[in-house]
């Protein structure tokens, strides 16, 4: 189960009223989303980085040329 399934169950948790140790759950599992969500940012722009430093003779074996791997390269991790 991913983080963002677990912060969804907390939240449709049938509780009479909303309680502070809820409160604090949601707000952890929405920080551990965030974080989730950076480290894998960070992983994209790290193999984009990788994608621009390949020879062509790699290019080739992965299928692609080298327009193709400049455009990606160039992308933000946002992207």
């Amino acid at each position: 189960m991913s983080t963002l399934s677990g912060v969804r169950e907390i939240a449709r948790t049938a509780t009479p009223s909303f309680t502070l140790g809820r409160a604090i759950a949601l707000l952890a599992g929405s920080v551990a989303v965030g974080v989730e969500t950076l480290i894998n940012r960070a992983e994209i722009r790290k193999s984009r980085r990788q994608l621009a430093e390949l020879d062509d003779r790699l290019l080739r074996d992965i299928g692609i040329d080298r327009g193709t791997a400049r455009y990606e390269s160039t992308k933000g991790f946002w992207a």
